[in-house]
């Protein structure tokens, strides 16, 4: 339950980097170099334009992991956060389209690179943040992949054919995974939740890592999507 609560704590400070919900400051483990996509006061979109992915272990995954991802439509491309808890030496993440593992439309994790790089040793906190345009879809994409722009990856997602899905070493074909649905704010938020004081809280949600290198691996299977 800890955990859980953890995780919808840290979802409202994600929405509040996204520009939506009460203000706060979020901990970001890849991405530093991606604050600067943290929207003005003045470009706050409303609810409807947010997707979330609530993550969970798959199918014959035995793992305490969980997590979150956030996507929203912007003047600029789709704005994207990760939350992660209890993930273990993380290597990859995307959005699939069709199904959990199906052809890659873009890299989450590690976003900065569109490639694969290891997270080492157990893992909670944001693990990516940034900004999809047409250039990262290009990059990133797998031929099979029938996006190839912001707006056709959109297409996929209004649709509800688009999935999240974090890939671990142990689990090169991913632990956790869910589809991105339009965002309804009881799935996240318990009454109470939006009068939370951020600032008053202890700062609980810096990524915690057992490891100090985070040298990138080649030892998952990646045959296929990924």
């Amino acid at each position: 339950m800890q955990d859980l609560d953890h995780t919808r704590r840290t979802a409202l400070k994600v929405l509040a980097l996204l520009g939506v919900g009460a203000t706060g400051s979020s901990g970001v483990a890849a991405a530093d170099e991606h604050r600067d996509d943290a929207p003005r006061d003045d470009e706050h979109p409303a609810p409807s334009d947010l997707f979330v992915a609530h993550l969970e272990p798959q199918e014959d995954v035995e793992t305490d992991a969980g997590g979150i991802a956030i996507v929203q439509e912007r003047h600029d491309g789709l704005k994207f956060v990760v939350e992660v808890s209890n993930l273990e030496n993380t290597i990859m993440g995307h959005i699939h389209e069709d199904e959990v593992l199906g052809p890659i439309a873009v890299w989450l994790y590690d976003f900065g690179t569109q490639d694969e790089r290891l997270e080492e040793g157990r893992f909670s906190g944001i693990l990516d943040v940034g900004t999809i345009t047409d250039e990262v879809i290009a990059e990133g994409r797998v031929p099979e992949a029938e996006s190839e722009t912001v707006e056709e990856l959109l297409g996929k997602i209004d649709a509800g054919e688009a999935y999240v899905n974090v890939h671990t070493q142990e689990h090169p074909g991913g632990a956790i995974a869910g589809p991105l649905v339009p965002f309804e704010p009881p799935s996240m938020m318990r009454p109470g939740d939006h009068d939370t004081d951020f600032e008053s809280e202890p700062d609980t949600d810096e990524p915690t890592n057992d490891s100090d290198t985070d040298e990138p691996t080649n030892d998952s299977d990646t045959d296929t999507y990924g």
